[in-house]
């Protein structure tokens, strides 16, 4: 049970990544690389903030806003400064910027990790009965995966602005004309992704520690998981995301951590053979 539920944790970090690079990549058509860097940000404004001593609200509020603030750059660079290039120009710059934060984060910090108290709970362990624990953090993240997913759906599906960036990332011309703001919900949906990154960010800050190349460890885990459940499906993300958790995580036990890599891989291959678009996704694509 314990192995099960650290598995489901590490996906559930997987998956809200997944759910980030899909959202925006829905409403604007860009693979955005420097995902992990917003992760990283989020770290090191939680981490700074509870080695302050501030109060759990104020802990989760920072990241938050930090996630906000960035989404706003990202949309900024990619919209305004670099609307008229190429996307494979775009996407070349969200690099640019992943390699500038890295090393902004480097100079500020250095590479030693920060060590993160997990938020809300700290570090405590429940026994489940015979033996067997489970840290309250792994549950914790797992706890966090759905509230956001959930508020997420209700978003996309009882709100107008939600309405209004499914309009959009369906097709932004016809959403224009009707007199939806476009550049206002791009930018939303920036917002919304770096928010769910930055939370992210917080859950896994405890596990791994703070440091700059953290993000980038789990952006490729995170790529996989949204291929694994289309790049356009925020259901398939989550699904693509908790179920490469569990696959790495029994994978290290059952053939060696050397070996990961190769299961996961083999995971996306058979997938990916047997539906290229991904689990949830439908063939049909949005319109620029």
């Amino acid at each position: 049970m314990s192995l099960l539920v650290g598995g489901i944790a590490i996906g559930a970090v997987y998956a809200l990544v997944a759910i980030s690079l899909t959202l925006i990549f829905r409403a604007t058509g860009i693979v955005n690389f420097a995902q992990g860097e917003m992760l990283m940000v989020g770290g090191y404004a939680y981490v700074i903030l509870a080695g302050s001593g501030a109060n759990p609200a104020v802990q989760i509020a920072g990241p938050i806003a930090a996630g906000l603030v960035l989404g706003l750059l990202f949309f900024f660079v990619t919209r305004v400064l670099l609307g008229r290039a190429a996307e494979i120009t775009v996407v070349i710059g969200t690099l640019a910027i992943s390699i500038l934060l890295q090393a902004a984060a480097r100079l500020k910090f250095t590479d030693n990790p920060m060590r993160a108290v997990p938020w809300l709970f700290g570090e405590r362990d429940i026994a489940l009965g015979g033996g067997t624990t489970v840290s309250i953090n792994a549950l914790t993240v797992v706890l966090a995966t759905v509230v956001v997913f959930a508020a997420l759906q209700w978003l996309f599906s009882r709100t107008l602005y939600g309405k209004a960036m499914r309009a959009v990332a369906e097709d932004a011309r016809r959403a224009a004309i009707t007199g939806i703001p476009v550049n206002a919900m791009l930018a939303l949906s920036w917002c919304v992704g770096g928010v769910v990154t930055a939370v992210a960010g917080v859950l896994l800050s405890p596990v791994t520690g703070v440091f700059p190349a953290m993000g980038a460890s789990v952006l490729f885990p995170a790529f996989i998981a949204a291929a694994l459940g289309g790049f356009e499906s925020v259901v398939g993300a989550l699904v693509g995301g908790l179920g490469l958790g569990i696959v790495q995580t029994y994978a290290v036990v059952g053939v060696g951590g050397a070996f990961r890599d190769v299961v996961t891989f083999a995971v996306l291959v058979a997938v990916l053979i047997w539906r290229p678009q991904g689990i949830f996704a439908t063939v049909a694509r949005r319109t620029h």
